[in-house]
C-alpha cells in the first residue's frame, strides 16, 4: 500500500464520471412517504420537484446510491468478499473489534482524529473496512461515489414531459393472506418512455471499484437491477441510454487507467477514448466497451 491509500480523499489521484439517460421501460415509481402530500389526489404519490415552470417528477440521487450499493453487495458477495450491508448500525464501523479491545472501530477511529493522528485513522479505517465502505461511505468518512438527481431533461437542461398514471390496489394481510376490509388505495407512476438524465461522478477508486460499478450499470440496463418500489409487480425496469465516460486525472496517462494498489490491474482505452480538455472521453457504443473492460478488471482481482 502507498504512504495514503487510495480510500483517503488527501489527494486526487482521478476522476471518472458516467453520464447518460435511464428510460424506463415499464412503471416507475419512487415515492415521497408513506403520508401523500397535502392536496393529492392519491393516496401514494410520486416525487417531484420544480424545474423552471413544471413540476416533475425525479429520480434522487440517494435512490440510485441505494440501488447500485444494494447490487454491489451481492456483486461482492458472489466473488467471496466479506461485505457490509451498508444500513444503519450494520456498516464495518459499528461492529466490536476483538482486536481493538472490544472497541468498535468508529470509536477508534474518533479517538484518533481527536489526537490529531488523521493518516493513522485512515489507514486503520483502510485496513479495517470492507470494499463497499470504502467506494460507498460509511460513518466519519465520506465515500468515492456521488450521484445526482436525476431530472427529467434534455441536453440543454430544459425539462421534458413526463406522464404520471393511477394505478388501485388492495391491501393484504400477510398473516391471513385475506384481503383488508375497505384497503383499497390508489399508487401514482411515471408511465413508461420517461428520460431521466443521470450522472455518476467518482474520485481515486481503483479499476476494480470502476468495474463493480460498469457491472452493476450493465445489469441496470439489462433488467436485473430496478429502480423504485413496486418491484415485484414489475415496476422500476429502465434502460440506459447516450451513455457517455470520462476520466483525467495523475493516474490516467497515455490512454491508460494505471492500477491504484496492488490487488489493481492498468486498463488500455486505446481506441476506445479521445482526449479533449484533459479528460479522456467516449461515448455509446465506445463507452460500454470501456465498461466492459473495467469489468473484466473486476473479475479477475483477486480480492478476497
Amino acid at each position: 500500500m502507498s504512504q495514503v491509500p487510495w480510500s483517503s480523499h488527501a489527494l486526487l489521484l482521478r476522476e471518472v464520471m458516467l453520464e447518460g439517460y435511464l428510460v424506463n421501460e415499464t412503471p416507475l415509481r419512487i415515492g415521497v412517504g408513506r403520508e401523500a402530500p397535502l392536496g393529492s389526489a392519491v393516496d401514494l404519490a410520486v416525487i417531484r420537484i420544480k424545474l423552471g415552470k413544471k413540476t416533475v417528477p425525479y429520480i434522487p440521487g440517494s435512490s440510485l446510491k441505494g440501488v447500485f450499493r444494494s447490487a454491489a453487495v451481492q456483486l461482492a458477495k458472489l466473488k467471496g468478499l466479506s461485505v457490509c450491508s451498508g444500513l444503519s448500525k450494520e456498516t464495518c464501523m459499528d461492529l466490536e473489534r476483538q482486536e481493538l479491545g472490544g472497541e468498535t472501530l468508529h470509536e477508534r477511529i474518533q479517538s484518533l482524529l481527536r489526537e490529531g493522528h488523521n493518516l493513522e485513522a485512515i489507514k486503520l479505517f483502510h485496513e479495517k473496512t470492507c470494499l463497499l465502505c470504502k467506494v460507498f461511505g460509511a460513518p466519519l468518512f465520506t465515500g468515492h461515489i456521488e450521484f445526482t438527481d436525476a431530472y427529467p431533461i434534455n441536453e440543454k437542461g430544459e425539462p421534458l414531459d413526463v406522464f404520471v398514471g393511477v394505478r388501485t390496489g388492495i391491501a393484504i394481510n400477510r398473516r391471513t393472506g385475506a384481503v383488508h376490509r375497505g384497503a383499497l388505495y390508489q399508487v401514482e407512476y411515471v408511465e413508461p418512455g420517461a428520460r431521466f438524465k443521470f450522472s455518476l461522478h467518482t474520485t481515486n477508486l481503483p479499476n476494480y471499484a470502476l468495474g463493480l460499478l460498469a457491472k452493476t450499470l450493465k445489469m441496470l440496463n439489462e433488467g436485473w437491477v430496478k429502480i423504485g418500489g413496486f418491484k415485484t409487480r414489475g415496476f422500476g425496469e429502465v434502460r440506459v441510454e447516450a451513455l457517455s465516460f470520462a476520466a483525467r486525472g495523475a493516474t490516467v496517462k497515455d490512454l491508460k487507467l494505471f492500477a491504484l494498489d496492488e490487488l489493481d490491474n492498468e486498463v488500455n482505452l486505446e481506441g476506445l477514448v479521445e482526449a479533449s480538455e484533459g479528460w479522456l472521453k467516449a461515448s455509446g457504443n465506445r463507452a460500454w466497451e470501456v465498461l466492459t473492460k473495467l469489468e473484466k478488471v473486476w473479475e479477475g482481482a483477486k480480492l478476497s
